[in-house]
């Protein structure tokens, strides 16, 4: 039935599993287990809504902005329909401890990578962030030791990165590392994607772009624009800092979908539909 997608109620598995994690100097960094099976399908919250064409149109949200230190990211989630994904950052505490509580509500989980944005330094994505004046191996690096900060995400999202996106030197060496990882890249959107489009096209990296910035404008006029989107292409994603009040118009919108034909799903399920459009 169209609104939210309830394919499971369950807690998503436990983070990490041994057959898809690696010991690194870092710590645990995800890989591609020996029977073929990746982070990116094991930690993915189940859908109905992913692999099949038709039905209704899906829309999905990313939270991002949530790790930081300081924060109570449980306050700010408490109460979110299960099916909107979340990302989290490298730089916070005790992230384990919130990814496993996330997980345990039912949200999936995107790691967000600090990039290099346009005006840097002016504008600090922060000391382990990814640059264009870096060689690859140090990029490299800088993502290994964010990608080992926890355990359990399907996927990466850019945090900043105007910059580091539109040089394909610097892209083409961590979409390598994300595919032989066995990841999803989502570009949240907010800077061009043409160089990331054609990047993971090549590598056949599983990518996509979101279509709304929900935080760009009243967020009612950008739920509606998700909406129309969904409807034009069968599948749409939207991407908002996870505010509370943020949080709470998605909640309360969320609850309004079914009246207008719509399902809220979790952001791979949108990235497997549009696939298989």
């Amino acid at each position: 039935m169209p609104g939210i997608d309830r394919s499971t109620e369950e807690p998503l598995p436990e983070a990490p599993l041994p057959a898809i994690v690696e010991d690194s100097p870092y710590g645990p960094l995800p890989k591609v287990a020996a029977d073929g099976s990746r982070p990116a399908d094991v930690y993915a919250r189940p859908s109905d809504y992913a692999d099949v064409q038709g039905g209704p149109p899906r829309v999905a949200v990313l939270l991002n902005g949530l790790g930081v230190p300081g924060d109570q990211d449980g306050d700010i989630i408490k109460g979110l329909p299960p099916p909107v994904s979340l990302a989290y950052g490298a730089y916070g505490r005790g992230l384990q401890e919130r990814v496993t509580e996330a997980r345990t509500a039912g949200h999936e989980v995107f790691l967000a990578i600090p990039l290099e944005p346009n005006n840097y330094p002016t504008n600090d994505p922060g000391p382990h962030a990814l640059l264009t004046t870096l060689p690859p191996k140090d990029n490299i690096k800088r993502l290994q030791w964010a990608m080992s900060r926890y355990a359990g995400y399907i996927g990466v999202t850019n945090y900043m990165g105007e910059k580091f996106q539109s040089d394909l030197g610097s892209v083409a060496p961590i979409f390598e590392e994300l595919k032989r990882r066995g990841l999803v890249y989502l570009s949240d959107g907010s800077t061009d994607a043409a160089v990331t489009k054609r990047v993971a096209s090549a590598l056949e990296l599983e990518y996509d772009v979101a279509d709304v910035q929900l935080d760009a404008g009243g967020i009612d006029s950008q739920l509606a624009k998700l909406e129309a989107a969904a409807k034009e292409n069968g599948a749409a994603i939207g991407v908002a800092k996870a505010a509370p009040g943020t949080v709470k118009r998605i909640t309360d919108w969320a609850g309004s979908l079914e009246s207008k034909g719509l399902v809220l799903v979790p952001v791979s399920a949108a990235v497997q539909a549009r696939q298989q459009s």
